[in-house]
């Protein structure tokens, strides 16, 4: 702008404008901080609380808690928000995903079940979580926490999920997914779950990927719940496990289910027929990208 103002006084803006090229919109541009706020001081606190109190929450997780929990707030606020207080995670990077390999796949709730074991420490000994999930509504069906890992308390997972479900009556049709353990191979586990009437469908040995819904769950768990606490013994495990239950289930918005909690996104496919047939279209329009990218994957 210097050109301007050395030539102002011998002739015209516009001829200035008209040999130099440079537009007198931006002569006349001057860069003024914006003061006009977006969104309400109720609305910013909300969004930078729930990101206080679950620290291990996105800012899409966070804006679907939000808009769970009654909150309407566009997406991109809150990751602005985030950003701006210094409360963002950093992006996640997912591994492949493998396609399962002859293995069933659900189609809604109650068909299939996966369980597995994990370990979680605290300051005196190990201690062991057994859990059961549902594949396809996401929910988490029972577990058991103990400080041993045998086949007696893997049944024992099995049995607290198919009385908190199905009140013991198991229906026809149930499968379980399980990796190849002692625990789940032994004569004892198999004797116990054909007595439940419930089908047990072992993956092939060293591909852990086939068991991908529990493996991520129990990553989900422990990112949550289990890793921010500094547990002392069995006990206190004892009491925030049985929190995180109550939570995920209740309260955790997850994100292959329209970033819902399970225990919500059960109730909708239970009772609202709309719902279900809008839920079974995305999960087509879903599968049909995948197999395109992966089409895409094997030209290259």
């Amino acid at each position: 702008m210097m050109l301007f103002r050395n030539l102002s006084n011998t002739m015209s803006l516009r001829a200035i404008s008209s040999i130099s090229g440079i537009s007198l919109s931006s002569y006349y541009y001057r860069n003024t901080p914006r003061h006009v706020k977006r969104i309400n001081d109720e609305t910013e606190n909300a969004i930078i609380s729930a990101a206080s109190e679950r620290t291990t929450y996105g800012y899409r997780r966070i804006w679907a808690f939000l808009r769970n929990s009654g909150l309407t707030v566009n997406r991109k606020t809150v990751r602005r928000v985030l950003r701006s207080n210094n409360l963002s995670l950093p992006a996640s990077k997912h591994r492949g995903r493998t396609q399962k390999r002859n293995l069933f796949h659900p189609t809604g709730p109650d068909q299939l079940w996966e369980t597995d074991i994990t370990y979680i420490p605290t300051a005196q000994r190990m201690t062991y979580l057994m859990c059961i999930k549902d594949c396809f509504s996401k929910e988490w069906q029972g577990y058991n926490y103990s400080m041993s890992c045998m086949a007696s308390d893997a049944i024992r997972s099995v049995e607290d999920a198919v009385i908190r479900v199905f009140n013991g009556s198991v229906p026809e049709g149930l499968n379980l997914r399980v990796d190849n353990g002692p625990q789940y191979n032994s004569k004892e586990f198999r004797k116990a779950m054909k007595l439940l009437g419930i089908k047990v469908e072992y993956i092939q040995k060293q591909t852990p990927e086939d068991n991908g819904n529990i493996e991520s769950f129990h990553n989900s768990i422990k990112t949550d719940y289990i890793w921010p606490n500094d547990i002392q013994d069995f006990q206190e495990g004892k009491k925030i496990i049985e929190y995180a239950f109550t939570d995920y289930n209740n309260e955790r918005p997850h994100s292959s289910i329209l970033f819902l909690s399970p225990k919500e996104f059960r109730r909708r496919w239970d009772s609202d027929p709309a719902f279900r047939s809008g839920y079974e279209s995305y999960l087509k329009k879903m599968s049909e990208k995948a197999m395109e990218k992966n089409k895409k994957k094997m030209e290259v």
